[in-house]
């Protein structure tokens, strides 16, 4: 990145395609979200820059910041309110440092310097917003006057309170992320993180900070006249006419009551309304906030029903000279049941009827007159015969009794039996039965086949009490591919799937020099490969290893293993430090969720280092606790214990069932 950017785009040129450039020169990964959203500002070429430099100017017309994510993605991103809370059993001692003066920028400078011939520079400094207050500082050589005004509008918005925390951390945050923070007058704030360090030694240890120099809202400026007026107009008039509108972070002056302010409070907006709280007594009163808990927002952002909205209903004077509902729409869609009120839609209601369409229902044959009728053309209605019905309307077929064949005697349906079944051939046929679906040797005789039927050759459904596939004589579930050879016929192979043999033999395998591996169903996240890497949690009883027992850790320099530590015996260890009081002792407590863990009636190790010019020693020792011992007062101390696991005391270097050879053998595997 600290290479000289050269541009071969032409200028000018919006911004986004000098952001694909910059990234594609220094061979940096995007990040596809926050590089789709950039400003379509247009600007000139940026001469004389690092590819850094440049994408830090990129960074600046989008009013935010640039930086490699966590996935090491080169991603350009504004201050965002991710929700996230610190509560203060989180803070270090006197962990938070608030500067009670809030900072809101006033304006923003920027320093232009345009090359004038090949010796000199011409250096301009733009200004936008006002010149008093808290003021932006930048330097940016393709700045102009009208983008450097858009970028003060994005960003005078912003307020928050100066802040510096020192924390347990969540590596879940992110500089440029909004943290809510109590005070120590448990007041809620909000302050955008823009420098965070995470340390970790044993424990996270980490601090975050919102550094800058903050302003009084209260300095008193000469204003004349005409000036005073145009600050009285500077709000709006509400719809009615009567009340005043304001935005902004200052508390407007001479309110009266039912004014309403529009304050900007960190990432959030507030309504106040000017209200009396008591006889004589008026003060701005908040009414909402987009700070209320997240469950009351998605409530509410979700409580529109999407399925039952029509589109236009209007009250129209169109019939009758009466008010009538009208619904209007493009589709009217009515589902399930709905009631008309006998003879409410008259003749004189129906525009028009046609004969065509009437297709179902009940015509008095009395009060009608039919010039012809031809049996081919029957559409509705039920014809039924002793063990056959068809209902015209429905299309349903009813067979009460009887068998469905086919020409050639290989679909057979016998509804008697409630039998369905698809002769192959002579011996095998494929039976949809009570249980599932079966693959069968022979022809069936009813439907309800059971798992103990010795005639299934294969069977997918619920035969025993969890469904499954089963197959009497074995079974595979196996991926095939094939090839065709040059005489035409095609060969099959077997390259991956399961195989369970009658014999009770069972194998699961892939394609030689391919991967086997097992993992989550739905992320397919690896547990294990035929490389015998398991991943996530794995519990066993007892686990024999006969190679290295490591913990793998992530380090600058690569992943690096270290070795577990072992003794001839079950021991387990807890390790911590003390003070010795005045009297030279102290009783070191034993820790009582390890004392769960392992036997203290019985004798255990303790070991002592010193960190002081002194000796210590341990003097007695209880099965909750040891006594440790100095020659002076007030001496630090560290100490390790080391006593045998529960159930495994006599445990000594166990023999094992393996053998020499067999071990051997493994090795010999590995190699």
């Amino acid at each position: 990145m600290e290479s000289d950017y050269q541009s071969k785009l032409s200028y000018p040129i919006e911004l986004p395609y000098v952001a694909l450039e910059i990234a594609n020169l220094s061979g940096s990964e995007i990040d596809p979200v926050s590089f789709n959203h950039l400003n379509e500002y247009v600007i000139n070429e940026p001469v004389g820059y690092t590819y850094r430099q440049a994408i830090g100017l990129v960074g600046q017309f989008q009013s935010g910041f640039v930086f490699f994510d966590r996935y090491g993605r080169l991603a350009i991103r504004n201050l965002e309110d991710p929700r996230f809370r610190i509560d203060p059993n989180e803070y270090f001692l006197k962990g938070l440092t608030k500067i009670e003066l809030m900072y809101q920028p006033k304006g923003i400078s920027c320093k232009v310097v345009t090359p004038k011939g090949e010796s000199s520079n011409e250096t301009n400094v733009l200004q936008a917003g006002s010149t008093a207050g808290a003021q932006i500082s930048i330097e940016n050589n393709v700045m102009t006057q009208p983008l450097l005004n858009l970028i003060f509008q994005q960003v005078k918005g912003i307020n928050y309170y100066p802040i510096n925390l020192k924390w347990r951390g969540n590596p879940a945050l992110e500089v440029g992320d909004w943290v809510t923070m109590i005070d120590r007058k448990g007041k809620q704030f909000k302050s955008p993180v823009l420098n965070y360090t995470i340390v970790f030694d044993g424990g996270l240890n980490s601090t975050i900070s919102a550094d800058t120099k903050a302003y009084s809202s209260n300095v008193s400026t000469f204003k004349g006249p005409l000036q005073q007026k145009l600050d009285e107009l500077d709000h709006r008039v509400d719809a009615a006419g009567k009340n005043n509108v304001y935005d902004g972070t200052e508390e407007p002056k001479h309110p009266k009551e039912g004014d309403i302010w529009f304050k900007k409070n960190g990432p959030d907006d507030e309504i106040w309304v000017y209200k009396q709280i008591s006889p004589g007594v008026f003060e701005w009163v908040m009414t909402t906030s987009t700070t209320m808990d997240q469950d009351i927002k998605d409530q509410i952002e979700n409580s529109t029903p999407k399925d039952d909205i029509i589109k236009t209903i209007n009250l129209s004077s169109e019939m009758d000279g009466k008010e009538w509902l009208k619904i209007e729409g493009a589709k009217i869609w009515l589902t399930k049941e709905t009631k008309i009120d006998r003879a409410i839609i008259t003749s004189a209601m129906i525009g028009s009827v046609d004969a065509g369409t009437i297709n179902a229902g009940t015509l008095d044959a009395s009060k009608i007159t039919v010039t012809n009728l031809n049996a081919k053309a029957i559409s509705t209605g039920i014809a039924t015969g002793k063990n056959l019905s068809i209902n015209f309307d429905t299309g349903q077929v009813n067979f009460q009794s009887g068998n469905i064949t086919n020409a050639l005697g290989k679909i057979n349906i016998n509804l008697d039996k409630s039998l369905m079944y698809f002769k192959k051939n002579t011996t095998n046929s494929s039976v949809i039965g009570d249980n599932g679906f079966v693959v069968y040797n022979g022809t069936p005789t009813s439907s309800n086949i059971d798992i103990y039927d010795n005639k299934i050759i294969v069977a997918v459904g619920k035969f025993s009490g969890t469904p499954g596939l089963i197959g009497n004589r074995g079974l595979e579930v196996a991926s095939y591919k094939y090839k065709k050879l040059s005489n035409g016929s095609v060969e099959y192979q077997r390259v991956a799937g399961f195989e369970v043999l009658s014999n009770g033999d069972a194998y699961l395998f892939s394609e030689e020099n391919k991967t086997l591996q097992i993992g989550y169903a739905n992320t397919k996240t690896l547990l294990m490969s035929y490389t015998n890497d398991i991943r996530g949690n794995l519990t066993v009883g007892n686990l024999n290893a006969t190679g290295a027992k490591n913990a793998i850790h992530v380090t600058r320099d690569g992943v690096r293993a270290t070795p577990a530590y072992e003794t001839t015996e079950s021991y387990l260890g807890d390790i911590g430090r003390n003070v010795t009081n005045e009297e030279c002792e102290v009783w070191v407590p034993i820790d009582a969720i390890f004392s769960d863990t392992v036997n203290l009636d019985i004798p255990y190790e303790v070991f002592l280092q010193v960190y002081d010019d002194a000796r210590v020693w341990v003097s007695d020792f209880r099965s909750d606790a040891f006594l440790v011992c100095s020659d002076r007062p007030m001496i630090r101390f560290a100490w390790e214990i080391k006593a045998k696991r529960t159930r495994y005391e006599k445990d000594r270097l166990v023999l094992q069932e393996f053998t020499n050879q067999e071990i051997e053998e493994r090795w010999r595997e590995d190699l």
